[in-house]
């Protein structure tokens, strides 16, 4: 298997993983800080999920368990004023920013307290105040659009780092060719992550890539490494040496990371094309109690606190399902505003 590189060439062997040795973590806080983002985000999704079973949402559901990790392990080894562009399956990387659960869930209600103010609905939310940039449907369009945020901040002078994901399906788009190879050209302080959950929509890896993602990247002229998706502390270490590059003046990264997509492509697929021995396989490799067992371990957390966060964040929810079903919806008087420029 091809994985991690340095700046001058790409090596092959497996991906990186610390969750089960003694290197060094984080600091105390951030260990907790994450921690509690990846709960957040697999109670927020958990929590969703009912309520679309419930029929309480407008439209699709689009969940990223077993992607906990790669969200928030990204985005927790950039600044606040750093420029994001995530997918749907990245909730904890907004969660990190501060984007609330439950404007999240008015996004899935089409309610006028989220964030598009109920103009578009499902997973098309961002804040450009916290540095977000909505998902786009068409993946991986939020590729060049790093792009040129990362060009725009050099242009400026800035001191930024733009870092976008994408699916391993997508990675067949021109859009995804296109801006790696005007990235590399360029040196921007661009950080690009595959997020390679072995499957694009139902059709499986071996049908989509012949090599490892990682591989690719020294076809751009740029290093490729590949982590253990599942590893939040693999991700989050992977992340800071592609930012240090990055600032450093030394161009873009790419960083595959590798996971399961555990549920369907949408919640409405019920994801019967996976072979029940690939979802047996990974159940046993939850990148929440691999982080829980991890900090407890090293001492971080006990098990009361480690409990303590879970049944917050439960808690969090549930408040947010009342108070975005309670939101208001869009004034329809309103409809035309924000549709064309004056």
């Amino acid at each position: 298997m091809a994985a991690p590189s340095t700046a001058r060439k790409t090596t092959s062997r497996k991906p990186r993983s610390t969750a089960n040795n003694r290197g060094n973590l984080p600091e105390r806080e951030l260990c907790l800080r994450m921690f509690r983002t990846m709960v957040l985000h697999r109670a927020l999704e958990d929590r969703m999920v009912s309520m679309y079973r419930q029929g309480e949402l407008l439209g699709s559901l689009y969940t990223g368990h077993w992607h906990e990790a790669i969200a928030v392990g990204t985005v927790a080894a950039l600044r606040q004023d750093d420029f994001l562009c995530p997918l749907h399956r990245d909730v904890g990387a907004h969660l990190w920013r501060g984007m609330e659960p439950w404007q999240i869930m008015a996004s899935f209600l089409g309610k006028a307290t989220a964030p598009t103010g109920g103009r578009d609905g499902t997973l098309h939310y961002g804040r450009l105040d916290l540095n977000i940039y909505n998902p786009p449907s068409h993946i991986p369009d939020n590729f060049p659009v790093a792009t040129g945020g990362a060009f725009a901040a050099t242009y400026r002078g800035q001191d930024l780092v733009a870092l976008a994901y994408c699916g391993d399906g997508s990675t067949g788009r021109g859009d995804f060719h296109e801006a790696l190879n005007i990235a590399a050209v360029m040196n921007l302080p661009c950080i690009f992550v595959v997020e390679n959950n072995q499957f694009s929509y139902s059709t499986p890896l071996a049908l989509t890539s012949k090599t490892d993602f990682a591989t690719k990247a020294a076809a751009y002229g740029m290093p490729g490494e590949k982590v253990d998706g599942v590893d939040v502390i693999a991700v989050y270490d992977a992340t800071v040496r592609a930012v240090e590059r990055a600032r450093a003046g030394e161009g873009p990264t790419l960083i595959e990371a590798v996971t399961m997509r555990m549920h369907g492509h949408a919640e409405h697929d019920p994801a019967d094309y996976v072979p029940k021995q690939l979802f047996d396989e990974w159940a046993q490799r939850d990148p929440v109690e691999l982080f829980s067992t991890l900090l407890h371990e090293r001492g971080i957390a006990d098990a009361d606190e480690i409990q303590a966060i879970k049944d917050e964040c439960r808690e969090v929810c549930l408040q947010a399902r009342k108070k975005a079903l309670a939101d208001p919806m869009p004034d329809p008087s309103t409809v035309e505003v924000g549709v064309y420029a004056d």
